[in-house]
């Protein structure tokens, strides 16, 4: 009997749909629960991670790349506001809404209908407790750095600015996500395992669609100027570390924007 792959990877990608609608299912009733302070919030709120984590990890494997994206979006929103309002909820019902249907579709859109989905995807600036009250356009901010405090640290000063914030601690998949996302500014650790932040910005300055986004080097050390590409900066951690990363943000424009 000869064995069928074409037939074989359409059963595992409806397996994957199928699962996927439900654990989308299953974060409804999360939603609802947390939402309506029913059950322990923290074993709910972690499912609710993993499943979106686990469709995320698996939707680039069927060919559903914005999935994928709309799914990091979601944690991007998220990390920028642990610890949600019951508001916040109805926001993250928007991206659970528009994973159902990127699930049922059951492959990537059209680029028109790609922008229009993004477009719709609620974003760090609307947990901010700054600025609320003002009409303003989307800044998005790439950070490039290890989970841990000083990724916490950053996140809630760029969201408390308003800005939309997306996270990842891997550079390579900082590359598509500057591509993917167009952000105003990279912000990048320098020590990662495959790739330094130093590599990642020259890798940014070589890609015609990344040539020209600010990129900013986080470090505790010195003798990277060399390393960089033309336009990089620089921002040491240290005591003055949030005033010097705001200095940047402002001299590049960004709260212009806002």
């Amino acid at each position: 009997m000869q064995f069928d792959l074409e037939s074989a990877l359409l059963r595992l990608k409806q397996d994957f749909i199928e699962g996927s609608l439900e654990k989308l299912d299953d974060i409804d009733t999360i939603i609802d629960n947390i939402y309506n302070d029913r059950g322990d919030r923290g074993e709910q709120f972690f499912q609710l991670q993993r499943d979106v984590h686990s469709i995320k990890g698996s939707a680039g494997t069927h060919g559903m790349h914005l999935l994928t994206l709309v799914a990091h979006r979601l944690e991007d929103f998220i990390e920028a506001a642990p610890r949600l309002k019951q508001e916040q909820w109805r926001s993250v019902q928007i991206y659970i809404d528009e994973l159902r249907t990127l699930v049922d579709m059951g492959k990537d859109p059209s680029a028109h209908e790609r922008e229009q989905i993004l477009a719709r995807l609620p974003h760090a600036q609307d947990t901010a407790t700054e600025f609320t009250n003002q009409k303003s356009k989307k800044v998005t901010v790439l950070v490039v750095m290890p989970p841990g405090v000083q990724r916490k640290v950053i996140g809630k000063e760029l969201a408390s600015c308003g800005f939309d914030l997306s996270f990842t601690d891997r550079p390579v998949e900082a590359i598509r996500l500057v591509m993917d996302l167009q952000p105003d500014a990279v912000l990048a650790n320098q020590e990662f395992r495959n790739m330094t932040g130093s590599e990642l910005g020259r890798v940014l300055r070589e890609i015609k669609l990344t040539e020209q986004t600010p990129f900013a080097l986080l470090t505790s050390s010195d003798g990277h100027e060399n390393d960089l590409p033309p336009g990089s900066h620089i921002i040491k951690k240290g005591e003055s570390f949030v005033s010097d990363l705001t200095e940047y943000l402002v001299e590049i424009g960004l709260f212009g924007k806002l």
